[in-house]
Formats: C-alpha cells, sequence, structure tokens
C-alpha cells in the first residue's frame, strides 16, 4: 500500500541509513539520497539500490521527483533544508534536533502548515512498547495523581576524539542530542507541557583528541572503544565547546514536578530510567530491562509487555530500527491519508526547541526561566 510512497533522504551518516532502513521496512519506495560526501551516498544508494545520488537538494529533488524528503543531515543544515523540501511541495520528516533554535523550528512549522504537507519528527522512542504501555498505565491512574517524573540516563559512552557531537556550532551537545529525545517522550507519556525550569550544563570535557574525521557517529564511537583513551595526552587537542549533560527541575502545566539528569560519558546503575511517582506507586521504564511497578509501601512487581524494548532482538541497533520503522510507517500513513496519525510533528520539535532555549538560558542565568 505504500509502495507508490516516493522517499529521498539527505544525509548518508548513520542517520542517513536508519532513515533509508525505516522507510524500506514500511514499504517506502527509495528514490533518492544526497550527502556532502557523495562517497558515503553512493556507498548507501547501492545498499538498498536507490536509483538517484545528487549533488545538491535542488538536483534530488529535480530528478529523484519524491513525495517525502527525510532529513538526516547535520542539524544547522535542517532549517533550510526544510523549508526548501516544503516550498517544493514535499512532505517532509526532519531528524532531531530540529534545528538550532526554537525559532528556526517555528518557520519550519509555519512553512508547512501553510504548504498544506504533512509533517514528522525523529523523536522514535514514542515507538518503544514498554513506554507505550507505561503511558496507557499513568492514563488508566496505575500510580494514582501523577507528583512527579524522575529521568536518569548515565550514558556511560566512550570519549571521543573531536567530533560535531563535541561542537555547540554544530548542534552537538547531550541536551541537544540525548536530551531532546528524553524532553519529548516526557511531554508525550504525561500529556503535559514544561511551563518553567532551572537548568545547568555540565561541561566535564573541556578538550578531545584531535583525531580521524568521522563522518558517521558510529565510527567515532568504535575508534573511542578501540583507544580506550591511549595516546590521548600525546595528541593535539580540540576546544569542546559543547555540553556532555545536563541536570533540570522542571515544572509541568499540569502541577507536576520534574528533574531530569543526564551524562554522555559518566557510568551509573542505569543507562536510562524513566520513573512515574504518584499518591499510589510508581512506574519505572528501564529500557532493555523493561517496566516495573511499585504499590505505595510494596515491593517492586514487573509487569509484562508484548514487544518490550529488545525483545527478539540481539543488537541495540534492530532495536532502534524497530523504532524507526515504526516512525516512517505512521508517518507513511498521514501522507497516505492526508490525516495526521499518532507520531511527533514538527510542533512537537517546537515545544521541545523552546525548553533547550530555556535551560540554556537558565544554564546562562542561574535563575528559573520561563518556557
Amino acid at each position: 500500500m505504500n509502495a507508490r510512497t516516493r522517499v529521498a533522504v539527505v544525509g548518508a551518516g548513520w542517520a542517513g541509513g536508519l532513515h533509508l532502513e525505516g522507510f524500506r521496512r514500511a514499504g517506502a519506495e527509495l528514490v533518492g539520497v544526497f550527502s556532502r560526501t557523495r562517497s558515503r551516498a553512493e556507498e548507501l544508494a547501492a545498499r538498498y539500490e536507490v536509483p538517484v545520488v545528487a549533488d545538491t537538494l535542488g538536483e534530488l529533488l529535480s530528478e529523484a521527483r519524491p513525495d517525502v524528503v527525510s532529513i538526516a543531515s547535520p542539524p544547522p543544515a535542517h532549517h533550510e533544508q526544510v523549508l526548501q523540501a516544503v516550498e517544493a511541495g514535499c512532505h517532509v520528516l526532519c531528524d532531531k534536533p530540529v534545528a538550532m533554535t526554537a525559532d528556526e523550528v517555528q518557520d519550519m512549522l509555519t512553512a508547512a502548515t501553510k504548504k498544506g504537507v504533512q509533517h514528522a519528527t525523529g523523536f522514535i522512542w514514542r515507538g518503544d512498547p514498554g513506554l507505550s504501555r507505561m503511558r496507557d498505565l499513568v492514563r488508566g491512574g496505575r500510580v494514582g495523581r501523577v507528583r512527579e517524573v524522575h529521568s536518569t540516563c548515565a550514558l556511560g559512552a566512550p570519549r571521543m576524539a573531536m567530533n560535531w557531537i563535541y561542537d555547540e556550532s554544530a548542534g552537538g551537545g547531550g541536551l541537544m542530542q540525548h536530551g531532546t529525545h528524553v524532553i519529548d517522550r516526557l511531554r508525550w507519556l504525561l500529556d503535559a507541557e514544561f511551563t518553567s525550569l532551572c537548568g545547568r550544563l555540565s561541561h566535564d570535557v573541556r578538550t578531545a583528541p584531535v583525531g580521524p574525521e568521522f563522518h558517521n557517529t558510529l565510527d567515532s564511537f568504535a575508534w573511542a572503544r578501540d583507544n580506550h583513551g591511549r595516546d590521548h595526552e600525546a595528541a593535539a587537542q580540540a576546544e569542546v565547546t559543547a555540553d556532555v549533560g545536563y541536570d533540570v527541575l522542571a515544572e509541568l502545566d499540569t502541577g507536576v514536578r520534574v528533574r531530569l539528569w543526564e551524562s554522555t560519558h559518566l557510568t551509573g546503575p542505569a543507562e536510562e530510567e524513566v520513573t512515574v511517582i504518584g499518591d499510589e506507586g510508581a512506574l519505572t521504564w528501564g529500557g532493555t530491562d523493561g517496566l516495573t511497578f511499585r504499590a505505595t509501601g510494596g515491593s517492586a512487581e514487573p509487569l509484562t509487555v508484548e514487544g518490550m524494548s529488545g525483545s527478539g532482538a540481539n543488537t541495540r541497533h534492530e532495536v532502534g530500527l524497530r523504532r524507526w520503522e515504526w516512525l516512517a510507517t505512521a508517518f507513511l500513513a498521514s501522507v497516505r491519508t492526508g490525516t495526521p496519525q499518532d507520531h511527533p510533528t514538527l510542533e512537537d520539535g517546537w515545544h521541545v526547541a523552546r525548553i533547550v532555549d530555556a535551560v540554556k538560558r537558565s544554564h546562562t542565568t542561574r535563575c528559573w526561566e520561563e518556557v
């Protein structure tokens, strides 16, 4: 049914491969790839049997004639690329972070709305079965009246050679890269918006060794793991301008209190964990560790979730691909029917960008900021 929906992808790094595979699994017709690095685009095109490899976005639009343009390029390019695709009448899926500021996302949302095209963002955690079950249970009153929600992410990633993730001007940093996922999934879990917050960014990593120039983020992680920090002191060093974590206190429009903490490099008891606390108990999601409920005064009770994150998959990559397949499938349904489905949109990206902007302001002012 979706095979006649023509999809072109902008970007040929790690994210570009995820977009192509997600849309392939969803049944789309892959018609074109554009990347600043043509050799990478050619590799992906050969792997996915994509007929058009373009040198510019304009060429991609004219030669591939896509119905959908999926943006998987570096964040600073998102704003102009989305505007160009929308002006051409294409539906757009833009990966996160959607843009560098909330004002840029507002431009994109306004243009898409005016043109009447469907739009989506890459907040794929909404497709996690454990989180979906958690949302249903919260809505159903399992924890009673919700009072607080805590999110902890001790990612434990190895320190890398200098790359765009360490570069604030390139859209890097823990808050922009992973924190945008965290913020969106809390908004979605609780059907609520952030109203005010106090935030602080961590700059524990000030320099990074100048190593190979990586186009694919996974290659940068692999280099870091293989080196285990060896020769870092001897190598030339570059300044790290992006944060490597954050901690935030916030209030929602429902009166719920929020605590967010993340570190790119520090290790904790759980890599990722979300706990929703109410008058009658608490629900905790722990990624592949599953979902548990603890009634007030009781012990933790594991909850069975069919298709839980990690179920049936033996790699993190496969888990991520399943979420991308979910998003691509939902978005193609929106394109096909002309009716938005239950997936994140540019409007969600705008809400998240406003929160990110407020955290950055708070870090500077050391005060609570309105969102």
